[in-house]
C-alpha cells in the first residue's frame, strides 16, 4: 500500500533551516511519503525560501492566519492525516536518509498496543550563549533512548522521543494534543503527549540515530524557568490523573527540573 506514513512539519519562523528539514525528506530512502507542513502564523520568508521543495502535489501547506502554539498546530495536522502512520520533523532538525523506512517498516511488526516508536538523536549545538558554556555541550552528542516497563517508568526517565513516529488511531483516541493547560500546549506538547499514550499504549525502541537535532539560542526550550515551573505543574496535574497514588520529589540536574523519584501516598 502506497502513503502509509505522513511526515509532519510544524513551522514557526525556522528561517533557513526549513529548507534543510524538508530536504531531508526528498533524501529519504522510502519515497511513498507524504508530508504535511503546518505554518504557525510565520513572519519571517522560511515558506518562500522553500517554495521550490514545497511545489509537490504530496505536500499539503497549511497556513494559521495567527499564531496558535505547538499543540493546537499539531491538532490541526493530525485531522489532515489519512496515513496509518505519520512522524514529527520539527522544522529545524532534519532526517538521516532511512529513517522513515526504518520507522515504518519496524512500525509494521509491532502489535496495535504499540503507539510510538521512537529512536536516538544526534544533538548538533550550536548555543553561544549560559547553556553551553554551563553544561560543557560538546558540539555534537549522541542521545538514546530506550523501553520503558510502564507509564510511571517513562515518567521517571525524564526523557523525550526523538523521532516520534505515532500510530495515527492511537492519537486520534487519546484527542490528540492536550491544550488544557494555562499555556494551551504551547509548551512541553512532546511529553504531555506521550504522559497521555503511555496510559494506554506501550512504546517500542529501535538503537538507531535517525534523528538530528539543532539546538540553537533561539529554541523553545532554552526558557529554563518557564520549562521548569511546567515540568512540577504538568507533572503532579498527570499523577493526579494516574490515579494519584504517588508523590513527585523533584531534582535539578544541569539547570533542568526532573523528577528524581515517585513516593507512595
Amino acid at each position: 500500500m502506497d502513503n502509509e506514513i505522513t511526515v509532519v512539519i510544524p513551522s514557526y519562523n525556522p528561517g533557513k533551516y526549513l529548507v534543510k528539514a524538508i530536504q531531508s525528506i526528498y533524501d529519504q530512502t522510502y519515497k511513498d511519503w507524504k508530508l504535511i507542513v503546518v505554518d504557525d502564523g510565520s513572519t519571517d520568508n522560511s515558506l518562500e525560501l522553500a517554495k521550490d521543495l514545497l511545489n509537490n502535489p504530496k505536500i499539503e501547506v497549511i497556513k494559521n492566519t495567527t499564531n496558535l502554539g505547538q499543540s493546537k498546530t499539531q491538532n490541526i495536522a493530525l485531522q489532515a492525516i489519512t496515513t496509518p502512520y505519520f512522524v514529527q520533523l520539527d522544522s529545524d532538525d532534519w532526517f538521516s536518509p532511512d529513517a522513515v523506512e526504518t520507522l515504518l517498516n519496524e512500525f509494521k511488526k509491532q502489535p496495535e498496543d504499540v503507539a510510538v516508536v521512537s529512536g536516538n538523536i544526534m544533538i548538533i549545538n550550536e548555543e553561544s550563549g549560559y547553556l553551553r558554556s554551563h553544561d560543557n555541550i560538546p558540539s555534537t552528542k549522541i542521545k538514546k533512548g530506550r523501553f520503558f516497563k510502564d507509564k510511571y517508568d517513562y515518567l521517571l526517565s525524564n526523557l523525550s522521543l526523538w523521532p516520534r513516529c505515532f500510530r495515527t488511531s492511537a492519537v486520534k483516541k487519546v484527542g490528540g494534543w492536550p491544550t488544557d493547560d494555562s499555556y494551551e500546549g504551547r509548551h512541553m506538547e512532546d511529553k504531555m503527549i506521550l504522559y497521555r499514550l503511555s496510559e494506554e499504549y506501550r512504546f517500542y525502541w529501535i538503537d538507531k540515530v535517525m534523528y538530528y537535532h539543532r539546538r540553537h539560542d533561539n529554541n523553545i526550550t532554552n526558557n529554563l524557568e518557564l520549562y521548569n515551573e511546567l515540568i512540577e505543574t504538568n507533572v503532579r496535574k498527570i499523577l493526579k490523573r494516574w490515579g494519584d497514588e504517588y508523590t513527585p520529589v523533584f531534582e535539578i540536574s544541569y539547570g533542568w527540573k526532573g523528577v528524581k523519584e515517585l513516593i507512595k501516598n
